[in-house]
């Protein structure tokens, strides 16, 4: 599995969630809320997501987490939204 830190991420941040809570989430389920601009919750998505993929380099973890950042549709409102439209958007 991808095991990627803190100090990968790019973006900024909130940091409001712990991140006992964030590494709860398993897979990708349908009925949990994904809140991109929390930071352990992304960090944690972002490195479930490359191991899904079996993908391991950094730059592949920053490009996940600009396309969240920046081109996420607000209709992608669950961590499967979110993997759904990974698939099919993000090319590395």
């Amino acid at each position: 599995m991808a095991n990627f830190t803190t100090a990968t991420l790019r973006h900024t941040s909130i940091w409001n969630i712990p991140e006992a809570i964030a590494v709860t989430v398993v897979g990708f389920p349908d009925n949990v809320p994904f809140r991109w601009n929390q930071g352990y919750e992304l960090l944690h998505f972002i490195n479930r997501y490359m191991a899904y993929k079996g993908w391991q380099a950094p730059q592949t973890f920053q490009a996940i987490e600009s396309a969240i950042k920046t081109r996420l549709p607000f209709t992608a409102t669950t961590h499967n939204d979110v993997k759904n439209w990974l698939d099919a958007n993000f090319k590395r």
